[in-house]
Order: C-alpha cells, then sequence, then structure tokens
C-alpha cells in the first residue's frame, strides 16, 4: 500500500507535546515526510487507511526519555523536504504578514482543533478495538487452554482405563494360566498315582500269580507223589498178592511132597527166602 499524495493545501504535519503522559505526538499526511521519519523513528504506531490501496496518513509516539530520537526529529530539514522552496519574507511587509496572520489563525485555530479531536477520538476508538481484540483473543487461547486441558484430561482417563483393562487382562490371563497349570500338576501327579498304582496292581498280579504258580507246583507235585504212592501201594498189594498165592500154592505143594524127603525141603527154604526179601523191599518203599 501507497500513501496518498494530495494537494499541498491539504499536506500538514503536527507536533503535539503532552506533558502529563510525557510524550511527543507526530502526525503527517505528507507522503516525502512520512519516508523520512520512517528511516529516521522506524515505522510509525499508527497508519490511518483511506482505501483498500491508499494510506492517508500516520502518527508517532515518542517518549520524553528517547532524548535522541527527539533531538534528530526537531529539526526543520526532517519536516520541509527539497521538494518544497522557502520564500523569504521583506521587512516592509511584517506588519501586514503579521496582521494576516492574526486574522487567519483563528480559523487554523479551530480546524486545527478539530482535526485534533477527531485523531484523539479515532485514538481511543482503536485503542479500544485493540482492547477489545485482545480481550477476544485471550478468551480465544483461554478457551483453546481449557479445550486442550479437557482433551488431555480425556486422554489420561482413557490411557488410564486403557491401562486399568490391561492390568485386569494381564491378571485374568495369569491367573488363567495359573489354574491350567494347577491343573496340570495335579493332572500328572494322578497320572503319576495311576502309573504307580497300576505297577502296585501288576506287581500284585504277578505276585498272585507267582504264589498261585506256586501252590499249583506243590499241589501237583502232592498229586504226583500221591499218585506215585498209589501206584508203590497197588503194586505192593500185587505182589503182596502174587506172593500170598505162590505161598499158598508152595504150602500145598509142601504137604503133598512132604513125603518126598529133603529135595523139596531145600526147595522150600529158598522160596522162602524171596518172600523174606520181597517182604523187606515193601517196607522200605512205604517208607
Amino acid at each position: 500500500m501507497k500513501y496518498v499524495k494530495g494537494a499541498l493545501a491539504d499536506q500538514e504535519t503536527i507536533i503535539n507535546i503532552l506533558y502529563d503522559e510525557q510524550i511527543i505526538k507526530i502526525y503527517s499526511c505528507r507522503a516525502e515526510v512520512i519516508k523520512i521519519l520512517t528511516k529516521e523513528l522506524g515505522a510509525p504506531t499508527i497508519k490511518y487507511k483511506k482505501s483498500k490501496t491508499y494510506w492517508s496518513g500516520a502518527n508517532w509516539d515518542i517518549s520524553f526519555s528517547e532524548i535522541k530520537k527527539i533531538e534528530k526529529v526537531l529539526n526543520l530539514k526532517k519536516f520541509v523536504d527539497s521538494d518544497i522552496k522557502i520564500k523569504e519574507v521583506k521587512k516592509s511587509r511584517k506588519k501586514s504578514d503579521k496582521k494576516i496572520e492574526e486574522t487567519k489563525s483563528p480559523e487554523n485555530k479551530t480546524k486545527k482543533s478539530k482535526t485534533e479531536k477527531n485523531k484523539v477520538e479515532k485514538k481511543k476508538i482503536e485503542k479500544n478495538k485493540a482492547e477489545k481484540s485482545k480481550i477476544e483473543k485471550s478468551k480465544i487461547e483461554k478457551s483453546k487452554i481449557e479445550k486442550s486441558k479437557t482433551e488431555k484430561n480425556k486422554t489420561d482417563k482413557n490411557k488410564t482405563e486403557k491401562s486399568k483393562i490391561e492390568k485386569n487382562k494381564t491378571d485374568k490371563n495369569k491367573t488363567e494360566k495359573s489354574k491350567i497349570e494347577k491343573n496340570k500338576t495335579e493332572k500328572s501327579k494322578l497320572d503319576k498315582n495311576k502309573t504307580e498304582k497300576s505297577k502296585l496292581d501288576k506287581n500284585k498280579t504277578e505276585k498272585s500269580k507267582a504264589e498261585k504258580n506256586k501252590t499249583s507246583k506243590k499241589k501237583t507235585e502232592k498229586s504226583v507223589e500221591i499218585s506215585k504212592k498209589e501206584k508203590n501201594t497197588k503194586k505192593s498189594k500185587k505182589e503182596n498178592m502174587s506172593i500170598n498165592k505162590s505161598l499158598e500154592i508152595e504150602k500145598k505143594e509142601s504137604s503133598n511132597n512132604k513125603k518126598s524127603g529133603s529135595k523139596k525141603s531145600v526147595k522150600n527154604s529158598a522160596v522162602k527166602e524171596k518172600i523174606n526179601n520181597k517182604e523187606e523191599f515193601m517196607q522200605i518203599s512205604f517208607i
């Protein structure tokens, strides 16, 4: 944006010294003077807008403490540029000039007072706008801070809830795992007990089988012995029967052959010896 270059009659530069506020206020609507002041003092405190593309004027506020700036500014060359030619005033016309100035001065004073009042009102309006904008900005910032705090609190709550849920899940998983492990250990113990019981049962069955086998063997041995004894007794009985028959036959023959003499007596003695030997054998077998 550029500053407006109007007619010389409309261009002015005003310096106001405010003793209570201790500020020197400089207003100018001349473009050349504004350029010089921006070089010396920097950017103006206030710029007055005429349209979207042009500035109408600028204002600077200088405090009494900034002595160097004041010394730079309070110079005629700063306010009267080279484009303006200064006219020399003749001595003979001083009185008339004074009269003219006196005649023109009240109107100029009224104009200046009006412009100053307008400027003061504009400044007040601008200050009020700036204060309102600051208040609105502070409100917006506070609302943003509150929103951020609420969001942080929400996020923190969500995090805490998530952490609690995760902890509960982990605790449940741990308890379930511990239960499963306990069940496994119990099952393993039961399996071991079952295997031990089965082993004991097998040992018992084996022992019972062995005992049964022993008893059966003993019974078979006894039965075999008994059968042998019975056989021996039967044989002995048969032999005794046969011996008795032979003895009876021999007795009969001896009774019939007593008459025959000594030969037959010798035969009988031999038969008696055989019978005695058989009886001894039978006794030994029974023992």
